[in-house]
């Protein structure tokens, strides 16, 4: 049996390689395929990094509240991975701190700079698990002193949502609450976006208004698309695209997925339903198998042939996000499938 891997991280608590090294432990003994993914968000500089042969480098940046920080992306001769949380992340802030009012997007402009004077010239950048509401502006402000050179480079946004720049589906009003946002701040937000659009319009004549997924990390996806020219594709197919998944599915019986929680936003485009859809259409004999420490599905699905659930309804919280717990958890449901 030939099964191929391809978990996403279980946030808080294991990686996607070590999601997917778990299961295949599990599974040893078996011809398996191990593809560490990400859909844009967390874990995306390290899996791009090693697919492409590069190294993690480091840069003093400034967190969300201008905080002198270290932070780090991925470096493969002139590629650069870039991960928006990196420096500009919602976990860099104690629930205390957030305050979208004045959080600044200025450290991913800061990395993308370092990547640019070390050589960089095609930079992935995904964008999720901010802690910024700015539209972008801080990352443009960062990037004046490059002005020259960006010309020269090929931005690629890789997102892990679909929202639009503002608006009732878009980055403040869906996203903005869990970045502290309160709901009288929802408004003069929304607007501040909508004056940034009328500004970006103007650099390159690109409405961001109507660009799908511009709402991305507080509006960074916008801001380079807009105004660097940059493209944004949906994270989970661009990593699956340069992981080369179909040609690991040549001979395989089985595809393993999953993530930390399945719920119905899953079925979205999230990316085990994207690894499900594409290892369908690549063979609709494939067994897609999906493992989740909670199962939260309320609605009919046809992607996945199992959800095996690895941790029990009685498992408090804090022990299911217990690393050596979640690990074990995993090997023992690939041992049980096989």
């Amino acid at each position: 049996m030939k099964a191929v891997i391809a978990i996403d991280s279980f946030k808080g608590c294991l990686s996607s390689a070590e999601a997917a090294a778990a299961v295949a432990e599990g599974i040893a003994g078996h011809d398996t395929v191990v593809l560490p993914v990400s859909d844009g968000g967390e874990g995306l500089a390290s899996v791009l990094t090693d697919a492409l042969g590069g190294e993690s480098v480091r840069a003093h940046v400034h967190d969300p509240l201008g905080r002198t920080i270290e932070a780090s992306y991925g470096l493969a001769g002139r590629t650069a991975v870039i991960e928006s949380a990196a420096a500009s992340g919602l976990t860099l802030m104690s629930p205390d701190e957030l305050d979208p009012l004045r959080a600044s997007s200025i450290g991913t402009g800061e990395l993308i700079v370092d990547a640019i004077r070390r050589g960089a010239r095609d930079i992935y950048i995904g964008f999720g698990g901010t802690g910024t509401n700015d539209g972008g502006k801080g990352m443009l402000e960062a990037m004046e002193s490059v002005r020259e050179l960006w010309q020269d480079c090929r931005f690629i946004g890789l997102c892990d949502v679909t929202a639009p720049f503002c608006g009732p589906e878009g980055a403040t009003a869906v996203y903005g609450p869990q970045k502290g946002v309160k709901a009288d701040q929802v408004a003069i937000l929304d607007e501040r976006l909508r004056e940034l659009a009328g500004q970006y319009r103007t650099v390159m004549g690109r409405d961001v208004l109507t660009k799908p997924g511009s709402g991305a990390a507080g509006g960074m996806a916008g801001a380079l698309w807009a105004v660097l020219g940059g493209d944004l594709k949906p994270g989970a197919d661009a990593v699956l695209d340069i992981l080369r998944f179909e040609h690991h599915l040549e001979g395989a019986s089985l595809v393993i997925t999953g993530e930390g929680r399945i719920d119905n936003q899953t079925l979205q485009g999230k990316l085990p339903s994207v690894v499900a859809r594409r290892a369908k259409a690549f063979s609709p004999t494939l067994r897609v198998i999906a493992m989740t420490g909670r199962n939260e599905l309320t609605v009919p699905q046809s992607l996945f042939d199992t959800i095996i659930q690895i941790t029990p309804d009685n498992v408090p919280l804090e022990k299911a996000l217990d690393r050596d717990y979640a690990y074990g958890r995993l090997a023992e449901a690939g041992s049980r499938l096989v």
